[in-house]
């Protein structure tokens, strides 16, 4: 039976805004504590702040619902940056829910194909031509001779992708580093539940404020005792080949980049700070000198 959810989204997918929205309702009734549902309920309205708190609840019932998370970051971004002609809600969100049909098995394949493609009725001409050919390949298979080496080679050639192909799964599921292979991506002991930018001490996470202008107010931003502080960045807001770390003078500071799991980023200095004012600059508008600051303060040791 198939229930509103699905055709909620199937009546989403052909254009029936209405009549899919009527759908959803009734899946909420049905699925309260489904993500999917709130979450495809976000996408075929227009009330951004209805589709906050509709994807806020998906993330709820799923804090790793990633649709819910674009989602978000998606109306986040929209404050700082003005959407694409075009540009909507539903292609963060999307695709979720596939409902795939049931699988066809062999046989049904081949009546499918044989309904499609008849075979045709032998006549005395096709039938003479059809023997002539199985007596050449009864005569071929009698006098080619089957080469040992070949076989093995031939095994050996299969088991050795079988084994590059096992490597190859157990490194990703396991996230094992593989010489002169790609390189596996950080795993977090811990995750921000949210959207932002933080900084990782002791397993737990402060978020760094979003700003529009530098903070003068040092009591404002948060404060952390490690030289060499590790931030946590979990927004799709952020370009990384556009992200700079400044001092207080405003000078580049050096840092390590890297990708975590869950399209997350790991930023550490290269060199050990020294007490001061630091932020992360990303530029909004270079022309205008318009960027975004997440900032921290390095305290005296």
């Amino acid at each position: 039976m198939t229930s509103s959810l699905e055709k909620g989204i199937e009546a989403a997918k052909s254009g029936l805004m209405e009549e899919a929205l009527g759908h959803l309702k009734d899946a909420i009734v049905e699925e309260p504590e489904n993500a999917n549902v709130w979450v495809w309920l976000s996408a075929i309205i227009e009330d951004e702040e209805k589709q906050t708190i509709f994807l806020k609840k998906a993330l709820e019932i799923d804090p790793s619902n990633r649709p819910a998370q674009r989602g978000l970051a998606f109306i986040e971004r929209k404050k700082y940056i003005p959407a694409k002609a075009g540009e909507k809600l539903s292609d963060y969100t999307r695709p979720i829910g596939v409902f795939k049909q049931s699988p066809v098995t062999p046989s049904q394949a081949a009546a499918h194909v044989a309904e499609q493609n008849p075979m045709p009725e032998p006549t005395p001409a096709t039938q003479t031509t059809s023997a002539t050919q199985s007596q050449t390949v009864q005569a071929a298979q009698t006098t080619s001779t089957r080469k040992p080496w070949l076989d093995i080679m031939l095994y050996g050639l299969t088991l050795m992708v079988f084994i590059i192909i096992g490597i190859l799964i157990g490194s990703t599921l396991l996230n094992i580093e593989i010489p002169y292979l790609s390189r596996p991506t950080q795993v977090l002991a811990v995750v921000p539940s949210a959207d932002g930018v933080f900084i990782l001490e002791n397993d737990h996470f402060v978020e760094m404020t979003i700003n529009q202008v530098l903070p003068d107010n040092l009591d404002d931003i948060p404060v952390t005792q490690s030289l060499k502080p590790e931030i946590v960045i979990n927004t799709s807001v952020i370009n990384m080949n556009q992200l700079e770390l400044r001092d207080q003078n405003d000078q580049s500071v050096a840092y390590h980049a890297i990708a975590a799991e869950y399209d997350m980023h790991l930023v550490t200095p290269e060199i050990d700070l020294t007490p001061g004012r630091y932020c992360l600059v990303y530029p909004l508008n270079p022309t205008k000198g318009e960027n975004l600051y997440w900032c921290l303060r390095v305290a005296d040791n």
